[in-house]
């Protein structure tokens, strides 16, 4: 039960209060200017000059800039909650903002390629310190895997840097591979923990049992599906994994959805973005067997599932930990179908029309572009102001 009281809080900057203002107001800029930066250069109104490259920017930025925000801000808040530690405010919050913020826009200057990919890395190395500390301290072994998997992300970064330093001849791929299946993994740890909960809240008969089994398989097998993929496996191989976890995810999810959270904005965002965690899966089984491309299914992960469950969770996260009822505004919830629509577009319309795939491309950039600027015009107040009940955070 959140307080919303009547009386306006005493403005100030809270904005370092917690970790996940300063990180989500970094995410949903950047996700405005990295996609309305890309569609525009995509259509030839504007060049686009980079240490990546066009098309490789596009993907580092995704993965390393705006998904990796989202992860750094909900780490370091539920990490607190989950070790009743503190994690990082204030300056040391405002440092690892600053190295993310500058890994951003060292690659649109003319400085040593080295530099950039230490900023780069460095930012997921303070990173897992800062979510390590408290894990550690607090002795919660189950919670050592968002320390491994802020580590894959790491690796994944130095994959990238050393192609772009000329080390490596493919190591963009396989980092961009690493590190998509990493947001996955966390994404799927992540909605096992909290989901079922969030749903209980509105629909109190929601079944919410511990199934350790199920999100052990799920685990293993999404890790197996990441070493087959990364490893370029036989498509067979991929295939039967992908199905495997179709089916788990379908098992997990099924006893939580009902209709009345169809009804909570707030609520069917989420199982929306888990929806398009099937469809990736679905997708995942006909590329093994070459019925669909393979950038269709990315894009069911990284528009569908990143896109819209970070957006989501985001929206929720600040709502409720700056004392709010969880009730987003009408600009929020048109973010939420924005997103949706943008995903339809991008993933299924190519199925029945390739002709118009850059149409489908640049329709889909610009819906996601006005969704996060929704969020942006919604959310930088919550963000940047003391909560509404008075407490800290």
């Amino acid at each position: 039960m959140f307080i919303q009281i009547d009386e306006q809080p005493k403005k100030s900057f809270a904005l370092f209060n917690l970790g996940f203002r300063p990180f989500f107001l970094l995410a949903a800029f950047s996700a405005i200017i990295l996609m309305g930066t890309w569609v525009l250069a995509y259509v030839n109104i504007i060049q686009l000059n980079t240490y990546y490259g066009f098309i490789d920017w596009h993907s580092h930025e995704m993965l390393f800039g705006y998904a990796a925000a989202v992860i750094a801000g909900f780490l370091l808040t539920a990490v607190k909650n989950w070790t009743n530690v503190d994690t990082i405010t204030k300056v040391p919050l405002a440092l690892l903002a600053v190295i993310w913020l500058a890994a951003r826009i060292l690659p649109f200057t003319t400085v040593p390629g080295i530099v950039i990919a230490i900023v780069d890395v460095s930012f997921f190395f303070f990173l897992a310190l800062a979510v390590a500390h408290p894990i550690l301290k607090a002795k919660q072994s189950n919670n050592f895997i968002m320390i491994a998997i802020i580590s894959v992300f790491m690796l994944a970064d130095i994959l990238v840097q050393s192609q772009h330093l000329g080390i490596m001849a493919t190591g963009v791929a396989k980092g961009n591979l690493l590190a998509l299946y990493g947001v996955l993994l966390i994404i799927q740890v992540l909605t096992g923990r909290v989901m079922p909960f969030f749903t209980r809240v509105v629909v109190p008969q929601t079944e919410v049992v511990e199934r350790p089994l199920l999100e052990k398989i799920l685990l293993i097998v999404l890790i197996l599906l990441a070493l087959a993929d990364f490893f370029a496996l036989n498509g067979l191989i991929i295939s039967l994994l992908a199905g495997i976890l179709l089916v788990a995810h379908i098992m997990r999810v099924a006893p939580w959805f009902s209709k009345p959270v169809l009804n909570t904005p707030i609520l069917w965002v989420l199982y929306a973005g888990y929806l398009w965690f099937l469809i990736g899966f679905a997708m995942k089984v006909m590329v093994g067997l070459d019925l669909v491309a393979n950038n269709l299914a990315i894009h069911a992960w990284t528009v569908g599932v990143i896109g819209i469950t970070t957006y989501g969770m985001m929206a929720r996260v600040s709502l409720g930990h700056t004392g709010r009822e969880m009730l987003p505004s009408k600009l929020a919830v048109s973010g939420f179908y924005l997103l949706t629509l943008a995903t339809i577009i991008r993933v299924i319309f190519p199925l029945f029309s390739m002709a118009h795939y850059i149409l489908w491309i640049e329709v889909s950039a610009v819906l996601w572009t006005v969704a996060f600027i929704l969020f942006a015009i919604v959310y930088t107040p919550v963000l940047t102001q003391p909560r509404v009940d008075g407490r800290e955070g």
